[in-house]
């Protein structure tokens, strides 16, 4: 991951989650939710540049699966840990509050899922234009292994939950830690994470 997307990402999964958690008065969810909108993006994205070069580079079948079986286990830890920090959450409830959260005199759905899809449209393009086929497959392997690690951060939370109280303020901070490292040292855990 080059200088530019590391600053690309960390505005993204550090600069507007601290916004709306400090700001804008999201919950633990709704930044969750926030993440999780901009990882379907970068999905959709990767999938799609990877589908472009299968005519020249064969990523083996158990690169798709261990994508994808990240990819899964990160959305369902997601939702694990906000429900280990709220018990009572009502997912469905807070997604359509999510979309419908009014702060500027409109939804926040109509102004955050446009912004997420053309940053990572215009991310998608440049890099089109700049990467060779090697450096696609090589940011293939770095969300794969991103995923892979946000499934682990949320992992150790669920677990850490289990046995500490921790106030959501608390909880977001250790979040954040987290995403800063996972987005700073893609390209070092690149090495823990199978392929």
């Amino acid at each position: 991951m080059n200088r530019q997307e590391k600053i690309s990402s960390l505005i993204g999964d550090i600069g507007i989650p601290i916004i709306g958690f400090f700001f804008w008065n999201w919950s633990i969810y709704f930044i969750c939710l926030f993440f999780l909108l901009d990882q379907v993006s970068k999905e959709v994205s990767g999938l799609v540049r990877i589908k472009a070069i299968r005519q020249r580079v064969k990523l083996p079948s158990r690169s798709y699966v261990i994508h994808a079986s990240s990819f899964v286990l990160c959305v369902l830890a997601v939702h694990f840990y906000v429900y280990t920090l709220h018990p009572k959450i009502n997912f469905l409830k807070e997604m359509n509050d999510f979309f419908w959260f009014n702060d500027m005199g409109i939804a926040q759905g109509f102004i955050l899922i446009p912004i997420v899809l053309l940053t990572e449209r215009l991310r998608y393009k440049l890099n089109t234009k700049l990467f060779t086929d090697e450096m696609h497959v090589q940011h293939w392997y770095f969300h794969t292994t991103q995923l892979s690690a946000y499934f682990t951060l949320f992992l150790f939370m669920i677990l850490f939950l289990t046995f500490v109280e921790m106030s959501e303020t608390v909880s977001f901070l250790v979040l954040l830690s987290g995403f800063t490292a996972i987005t700073l040292f893609t390209d070092k855990l690149s090495t823990f994470f199978p392929r």
